[in-house]
């Protein structure tokens, strides 16, 4: 027969289980998340320059 200490024995195993899964996978979404903001830094830099190059490109064709 199975005691009452075993069953919540069991049900406090599984919930520090569940809490390592969902720990895991909370760090995985923030390193994806820290990835994904360093690569949208890159590309607003580069729009950034390209903003800057276009401009410089129609000012001297306005006045050429």
């Amino acid at each position: 027969m199975i005691t009452c200490c075993e069953i919540a024995l069991m049900l406090g195993l599984t919930n520090v289980i569940s809490l390592a899964i969902f720990a895991g996978y909370t760090v995985k979404l923030r390193i994806r998340q820290m990835i994904l903001e360093r690569k949208n830094g890159r590309e607003q830099k580069q729009i950034n320059e390209l903003k800057a190059q276009l401009a410089r490109l129609e000012k001297n064709k306005s006045h050429g």
